[in-house]
């Protein structure tokens, strides 16, 4: 007597054997896992679950091809520097009137930095000597960041020194006098 195993994987090559589906096309339909044929034939045991659902495929295929299709692809797991930047719960289970006027300290890194400034990190480096840029806190170790507010500040600054504004969005007397 076979075991229920080889019964199984006996199945899935007389499906494949009777269809034109291709090993890739079929794993990638009946579990989302372009590789599940080829990892069966090199002995993966599949769970009861996931076995039913290659079953329920085959037998959904086997009724109407057109309409057995692929189940719902798995979401994807968030990557780490998506889940470092994205909001902490501490921000919304504050009442809405605290968090606009308490707004939460975001640090950011040079990466973020450099992408919102436009602006080298030699050339942050550099105007962090002149004084002319905001300047990093430690974090520990050799690890520093900038204060989000600090850097939109200051960005807010530059955008009122090249259109010849003050830092409030008026007109400087001496910018307009010229005009």
């Amino acid at each position: 007597m076979q075991s229920l195993e080889h019964e199984f994987n006996s199945r899935v090559s007389a499906f494949l054997g009777r269809t034109s589906l291709s090993p890739t096309a079929f794993g990638r339909m009946a579990l989302g896992d372009p590789n599940l044929v080829r990892q069966i034939e090199r002995g993966r045991s599949l769970t009861l679950r996931s076995a039913d659902r290659v079953q329920a495929f085959m037998d959904a295929h086997d009724r109407d091809p057109q309409s057995a299709r692929a189940p719902p692809r798995p979401r994807r797991r968030m990557r780490s520097w998506a889940r470092k930047t994205r909001r902490s719960t501490a921000m919304t289970e504050q009442p809405k009137n605290e968090r606009t006027t308490n707004p939460p300290i975001r640090i950011l890194r040079l990466p973020e930095v450099v992408a919102r400034t436009g602006l080298s990190r030699s050339t942050i480096y550099v105007r962090l000597e002149e004084g002319s840029f905001p300047r990093p806190i430690s974090l520990g170790g050799r690890a520093v960041g900038w204060i989000e507010s600090e850097i939109d500040a200051w960005i807010r600054e530059r955008i009122a020194e090249s259109r010849g504004e003050d830092a409030e969005g008026g007109e400087r007397p001496e910018a307009g006098a010229a005009r």
